[in-house]
């Protein structure tokens, strides 16, 4: 998926009415319905239930335009990753969250996770997803 990798932003509460509402933020929403309607472009494959699943999301991110070309350069090559936010979790949990129902019928079938943040030209999330019990 095209653009800045986004991590999922913790639920927010307010009072209404000396009630409690818990809700997810708005960008957190649009973005995980913006990563359904992508895969559901690209794929209309969905697992079968109780599959146990392995899942690797790649972060691509843009490197700091404040960096010399030299450290650029280093970023680019892998030499120095990424260590700022969204947290890899937060990048986790937002794409599960956004294919849980599309691409699988509940998150709890991953067995397997890997998560790489690294530096690109483009920044965008890459997903593989696929089923542990046929390789």
């Amino acid at each position: 998926m095209q653009g800045k990798p986004k991590g999922k932003q913790r639920p927010r509460v307010c009072r209404i009415n000396g009630r409690s509402i818990t809700y997810t933020p708005k960008q957190t929403v649009d973005y995980e319905n913006q990563i359904r309607s992508i895969y559901s472009k690209v794929s209309n494959f969905k697992f079968e239930r109780h599959v146990p699943l392995e899942v690797a999301i790649l972060a691509l991110f843009i490197p700091p335009k404040s960096v010399s070309q030299k450290v650029r350069a280093l970023m680019l090559n892998g030499e120095i990753p990424p260590t700022k936010r969204p947290d890899a979790d937060n990048i986790i949990k937002v794409v599960l969250d956004a294919l849980n129902g599309v691409a699988f019928h509940d998150d709890g079938q991953v067995c397997k996770i890997y998560c790489e943040k690294i530096y690109a030209e483009t920044p965008e999330i890459r997903v593989l997803i696929k089923n542990i019990v046929e390789e």
